[in-house]
Order: C-alpha cells, then sequence, then structure tokens
C-alpha cells in the first residue's frame, strides 16, 4: 500500500455498505477544538493562501470525528453486545476487543484490500454465496454476502471549514498542533479539521478504471493523478431541508442525519459529474469500500466509493473533453484496466 495512505476501516467483510447501511450522529461535540494563537494562526495563512490564489473559498465541511462499525458476524436484529462492534472515541485510536497491535496494522495500512475481482467489489469463494474476508486480523474469516438490513456503520460528525483545513492540516506546525491535542484533550487530532473528504473508484463498462490529472490551480496535488472526489457539503443538506443560509451560519441543528448520508452517498456522484462530465443516469448506486486517510496532509479521512458506470472509456473519455462543470479542476483523463489497478 501507497505508505502515504493508510485505511482506518474497510467493508469488504459486507461486499462494501449500501446508503441505507450507514448512519451518522451529528454534534458540536465532534467539532475541531479551539485555541486563540492557532486561529490567529489559521487567519493569517488562509489571507496568504488567498492573496496567491485569488479563487480559493472557505466553505463548511464535515468533521470526521470517530466511527461504531458492527463486526462480521453482527446480526442487526441482535441486542448488541460491547464484543459485536468496533468503535473508535477518535479515528487515530480504534478500539474493540482485538488487540492493539492488530488494529495499528489496520490504521497503517498493513492489511490487504481487494476490492475487484470477478466480482465488481469482492471476490467469493464459490460456496453459499460466501465472500473471503480480507484482513486477515478479523476474528470471522467469512461472511454472507448478505447481511441483515440496518445500519452496519456509524460516523460521529462535527463542523469543521475549508479555511481550518488548511491552518491545521496543512499547516508547518502539524506536528506541534497533534502533540498539543495530545496534551491538552488526550487526542492528537483534537486541534485538526479533519474534513471528511469523498472519492470515488469509477470504473467504465469496458472494465477500466478512471484516473484525472489535477490541475496545478488546485489547493492540494496539484499536477498529480486522482481519482474523481471532493467533499459532502453541509449547505447542500441545509438547502435540501429547505434552510436558506449562509456558510458561516451553518450548524448541525439545522441538518437531519438521514440528510447528511444522503448527501454524502450523492456528493460522490455529483464530484463524477462534474469533474468528468458524466451524467448521473449513466452512474450506479454508490458502494462505501471504506475509510482512508491521507498522511501528505495530516491524516485527512476519506470515504472511498466504488461506482460504476455503464459508459465505455471511449464514450467517458469523449465527455470528459467537452468539459463539465468543474472542467478547471484537471487538465487530462487517464485509463486503467481493472487488472493493474486493483
Amino acid at each position: 500500500m501507497d505508505p502515504e495512505v493508510s485505511l482506518l476501516l474497510h467493508t469488504a467483510a459486507w461486499r462494501g455498505l449500501r446508503e441505507s447501511q450507514v448512519e451518522v450522529v451529528l454534534s458540536d461535540r465532534f467539532n475541531r477544538q479551539t485555541d486563540p494563537t492557532l486561529e490567529r494562526q489559521i487567519e493569517e495563512v488562509w489571507a496568504e493562501r488567498v492573496s496567491k490564489e485569488p479563487w480559493l473559498f472557505n466553505g463548511s465541511k464535515f468533521r470526521l470525528h470517530s466511527f461504531c462499525l458492527a463486526s462480521p458476524a453482527f446480526e442487526p436484529s441482535s441486542s448488541e453486545s460491547p464484543e459485536s462492534t468496533l468503535c473508535s472515541d477518535s479515528p487515530h485510536i480504534p478500539k474493540s476487543d482485538c488487540s492493539e497491535e492488530q488494529f495499528q496494522n489496520i490504521r497503517l495500512g498493513k492489511t490487504e484490500s481487494d476490492f475487484c475481482g470477478s466480482d465488481p467489489l469482492f471476490d467469493s469463494d464459490g460456496e453459499n454465496g460466501r465472500v473471503n474476508q480480507v484482513s486477515s486480523e478479523q476474528s470471522v474469516t467469512q461472511i454472507t454476502d448478505n447481511p441483515q438490513s440496518g445500519s452496519l456503520l456509524t460516523l460521529k460528525l462535527g463542523l469543521t471549514c475549508y479555511k481550518d483545513y488548511l491552518g491545521t492540516n496543512w499547516s508547518c506546525r502539524e506536528a506541534e498542533l497533534r502533540q498539543q491535542g495530545e496534551v491538552e484533550f488526550s487526542d492528537p487530532l483534537a486541534l485538526l479539521a479533519q474534513p471528511l473528504g469523498v472519492g470515488g473508484v469509477l470504473c467504465t463498462g469496458d472494465s477500466k478504471v478512471v484516473l484525472i490529472r489535477r490541475s496545478q490551480k488546485v489547493a492540494e496535488a496539484g499536477g498529480l493523478l486522482d481519482i474523481p472526489g471532493g467533499h459532502p457539503e453541509p449547505k447542500v443538506v441545509c438547502e435540501h431541508l429547505g434552510w436558506a443560509v449562509k456558510e458561516e451560519q451553518i450548524n448541525v441543528d439545522m441538518m437531519q442525519p438521514k440528510a447528511v448520508v444522503s448527501e454524502l452517498y450523492s456528493s460522490v456522484c455529483a464530484e463524477i459529474r462534474d469533474e468528468v462530465n458524466i451524467p448521473l443516469s449513466s452512474l450506479g448506486e454508490p458502494v462505501l469500500m471504506g475509510i482512508a486517510l491521507n498522511h501528505i496532509s495530516a491524516g485527512r479521512p476519506s470515504a472511498e466509493f466504488y461506482v460504476s458506470c455503464s459508459l465505455t472509456s471511449d464514450e467517458v473519455r469523449e465527455l470528459y473533453w467537452k468539459g463539465g462543470a468543474e472542467a478547471n479542476e484537471s487538465t487530462d483523463i487517464v485509463f486503467l484496466s481493472r487488472e493493474v489497478t486493483f
């Protein structure tokens, strides 16, 4: 695995998670902790960045504080016990009955994930509809590929913003902020923005994976190849719920958990539409593969989805060069075979 990226969690045991299997808990308690000196530095960093890159704008984002993931043996209809879930009070400290060393391996990306095979998501062992469990550290090695209905993953979300992200996760003081967070709040991520992003592993009808080369004018990873992605937007949730608010007026009380989950899933398709110019009607239902941490930006989390596309790579290429709503964010499109990618 790329040393710059590690897995916070993966959902291979369930062949990915659909929208109905994910829920969120929203609270101000999950927001970033503040510090007067840090807040002044954030403002200074933002002013300097905007002076050099006037196209940047601040916007509200969801902050991933922690999560709770059911174990592969979990039955939603049964009484939940402490042994049936993997929970973390903060994304840096996963907790359950597994050993600390096992979860350290998971967090550092030492366990392998295979999200493509004969099946678009995971390999089946061909017996009774069962799926090979990806992580050997898990106590359950096989599960059925049709889990019971109900939520399997709970995301605990607060609010942050893009300005805070650039001023904390991208700060030259990032290591110092982690140390301060550990000392003052017993959480090295307490002072970091940690906005939750989304990314789409987009597979075309002729089994090609779509990558785009990011423009030099974007705030991060300019000139590099990447999957389409962005962020779920709190403002979009508020607008769908009938609130006409400015970014700085948004708070968690304005939003409903189900609407946030809907935005999480729909935002990845919206990013694909805007960046690659593929109509939504040509995209399949997003399936959550897991959450990755980008250590270039201090472990910023991103929900990674598998999204199928009914169009061929030639058709996608033609649409891309016609230009979508966010055509300025990339300069080229690249197709790799699914076998090479995975």
